[in-house]
């Protein structure tokens, strides 16, 4: 009698769990097919036609328009003297530094010394041209002619020994501020550097955009310019020049240069890095709808639109 009560209760229990299962499953079914069968609550907003506009953005880096460098490959003898410093504002056909110019003193003195040879060999052909009877001057004229010749050679040997020596002498290409004077060539860590650099008063920012980008860039385009040096202002430019070429970066893709003319003051100094903005296009009564209204809440129950 007591093995049967217990079984009783052991099978009214698992009647119980069986019970139990089935209507949860009944819940969740109803509940599933609610929410599948729920209508959507739509948030309606309104379409507006707007100003739109294209805009690029990119980091470049301020550089002067105009430079003079003078590179230790380029000198035909060493320095002899440095007649600038790093800061001096120099005009244009000022001297920037001399050369040794040794070789090229003596060089003069030959040529002048030839010069003078030939001339007084001239001269003699000359004198005995001039003397000969009028029968015997046609003697006369291959030497005086050969004399004319080595007289013209070495008045041209002359000229360009001294076109030599001057161009010991470097002088500025453009009126700006030496911002190298190096005399070895080197810079402070010992890197080769350029024996003097001359930069003019005039700014540009250079940028490296895309292919994709460069294509819907023009020269003239209103270009937004911050600096980090320069937390608290805006700087104004134009698209001075876009390349009409590509050049390939260590990645393997094509970029575009574009130079930036910064407009009216720009205090931002050379070398540093700035951030620019390009409006590239503007369209005009574009139809448009708040960035919220295309982006899809709660799929299964809410959207939004």
């Amino acid at each position: 009698m007591r093995e049967s009560s217990r079984r009783g209760r052991r099978i009214a229990i698992g009647a119980t769990a069986v019970g139990l299962a089935l209507i949860t499953i009944a819940v969740l079914t109803f509940v599933d097919l609610q929410r599948k069968h729920a209508t959507p609550v739509l948030q309606v907003t309104t379409v507006r036609l707007q100003t739109m506009k294209r805009v690029i953005f990119s980091s470049g880096q301020v550089r002067p328009v105009q430079r003079q460098l003078i590179q230790a490959s380029q000198l035909t003898s060493p320095v002899e003297r440095m007649d600038v410093s790093v800061g001096q504002h120099v005009k244009q056909g000022q001297v920037l530094l001399h050369l040794n110019d040794t070789s090229q003193q003596q060089a003069i003195s030959d040529a002048k010394a030839a010069v003078s040879a030939a001339q007084a060999e001239y001269n003699q052909a000359e004198a005995g041209y001039n003397s000969a009877p009028t029968l015997l001057k046609q003697m006369w004229l291959p030497q005086v002619d050969a004399a004319q010749a080595a007289m013209t050679q070495a008045q041209q040997q002359l000229r360009s020994a001294q076109a030599a020596l001057a161009a010991t002498m470097i002088e500025a290409s453009l009126t700006g501020t030496v911002i190298v004077a190096s005399p070895a060539g080197v810079d402070a860590s010992g890197n080769a550097s350029p024996i003097v650099e001359v930069v003019g008063p005039q700014k540009q920012i250079v940028l490296e955009l895309s292919e994709v980008d460069a294509t819907h860039v023009k020269s003239g385009m209103p270009v937004s310019i911050t600096s980090d040096a320069f937390p608290n202002e805006t700087f104004h430019g134009t698209v001075a020049m876009v390349a009409p070429f590509a050049e390939t970066d260590q990645n393997g893709t094509g970029q575009v240069e574009v130079d930036v003319h910064p407009t009216g003051s720009f205090a931002v100094p050379l070398g540093y890095q700035v951030n620019c903005k390009i409006a590239s296009t503007t369209h005009k009564g574009v139809p448009t709808v708040p960035y919220g209204a295309l982006v899809q809440q709660e799929a299964t129950t809410r959207s939004t639109w």
